[in-house]
């Protein structure tokens, strides 16, 4: 996998990965119609982001602004 500065392999559960933006987002694959992966921030998990690609989920997870 490539380096990405705001995605890594969690330790803890395999095929799951963490993102960093706003607090924690659990990243998991999909075989969903609205892309490959899903990100669940931890503390809202009504805040959900999808993507093809790990490289396009971090970038969606840089650009999101989230508000309590």
């Amino acid at each position: 996998m490539k380096s990405l500065s705001n995605i890594e392999k969690s330790k803890f559960c395999k095929n799951e990965y963490i993102g960093y933006k706003d607090g924690v987002w659990r990243i998991l694959r999909s075989n969903s119609s609205y892309g490959n992966w899903r990100a669940t921030n931890t503390t809202n998990p009504n805040l959900q982001l999808w993507a093809w690609t790990l490289e396009e989920m971090s970038k969606k997870l840089e650009s999101c602004a989230y508000e309590e």
